[in-house]
């Protein structure tokens, strides 16, 4: 039997459903899995545990049934995300991350958080510029920030989205780095708020 992949994942089942009857209306055949209930709020789950699934070959239509943007990250480009982020512990890594001219993740500066902060982070502003100054001379752009969260889920925070930024950049949240399997997901944050985008992250 083949696996489900995930096509977006939400905090209310209700929203689920939502999403489920959009497919649906497309043809397009999809499951809602639920994974961690909250005790204290029954019906919303603390690990963003709401799953909508597909078949692997439905994915690509899926995405585009609900308007979800996708952006492709490299393997390894994700991995210096993870790296960092541990290595900062126990306060929030931040960084800026680069794109190509056909807007692929090309590439991923690690940089100093001056904050030096579990809850919040700013950027280095000299390391900042450098970044500036390092993507313009390899042909690239930055289109994106990405920072870590020590143990909450990698959903923005009302700091995160208060932080400003601008509103065409992705925002790569990995989280949480205390727990076992930290998630690595990606937003755009929008006047009418965070806007998730499917990251494809390659192999």
């Amino acid at each position: 039997m083949t696996a489900l992949l995930t096509v977006r994942t939400y905090p209310f089942v209700s929203d689920a459903e939502i999403g489920r009857a959009r497919l649906a209306a497309d043809g397009i055949a999809s499951v809602v899995r639920v994974d961690n209930e909250g005790g204290l709020n029954p019906g919303f789950y603390r690990e963003y545990g709401v799953r909508l699934e597909v078949d692997p070959g439905d994915l690509d239509d899926a995405l585009d049934s609900l308007g979800i943007e996708r952006v492709f990250v490299p393997r390894e480009a994700a991995r210096a995300m993870a790296v960092h982020a541990l290595a900062s512990m126990p306060n929030e890594a931040c960084g800026l991350v680069m794109f190509d001219t056909d807007d692929r993740v090309t590439f991923v500066c690690c940089l100093t958080n001056t904050d030096r902060s579990p809850s919040r982070f700013t950027i280095d502003p000299t390391e900042h510029h450098g970044a500036i100054r390092f993507a313009a001379a390899m042909g690239w752009t930055i289109g994106g920030v990405f920072h870590s969260h020590v143990r909450s889920e990698s959903l923005p925070s009302a700091a995160d989205q208060s932080g400003g930024g601008d509103p065409d950049w992705v925002h790569f949240i990995i989280g949480p780095v205390a727990g076992r399997k930290p998630a690595l997901r990606g937003y755009r944050f929008l006047d009418h708020g965070p806007e998730e985008v499917s990251l494809d992250i390659g192999t």
